[in-house]
């Protein structure tokens, strides 16, 4: 599976969404809504780059167009996605850590402090998880 990224150039024109794609030669379409362009655009990168049917590619989209509203939504956009992966991220560091904790002996109380959780929280991510089990509780000590 292309693991791409594709950077995809929209304009707006007569009231429909225009999208090209430069990495893809001849990858080029329109809707009248974004969200039908986003998935013309999934569509024609799969086509004309000759991706399994079942492929998702990760696309970026950059607004060429005059109007300052649509910009500066899109950069809001931009940011978001950004703090998503960030706290994806995140997420994953911080169950990292209760499992680390937990293997070292620290109460849970403990771990909630360091890492900024609710104890239930570090509950949870101990949860029958540190041996790849899953459903069979083993929380950490009380303090």
């Amino acid at each position: 599976m292309n693991d791409e990224a594709y950077e995809v150039v929209v304009t707006r024109e007569d009231g429909a969404w225009l999208a090209d794609v430069p990495s893809v030669p001849g990858a080029h379409t329109f809707a009248r809504s974004l969200a039908g362009l986003v998935e013309a655009v999934r569509e024609v990168i799969v086509l004309m780059d000759d991706l399994p049917d079942d492929a998702k590619p990760t696309v970026t989209f950059s607004y060429v167009v005059p109007d300052e509203v649509i910009t500066s939504a899109a950069e809001v956009g931009r940011q978001r996605a950004k703090l998503d992966r960030a706290e994806r991220e995140n997420a994953a560091a911080t169950a990292a850590a209760v499992h680390r904790l937990k293997a070292a002996g620290y109460s849970v109380r403990d771990a909630s402090v360091l890492l900024g959780v609710t104890p239930g929280r570090v509950s949870q991510l101990t949860a029958g998880r540190a041996d790849g089990e899953r459903g069979v509780r083993k929380p950490l000590r009380a303090s």
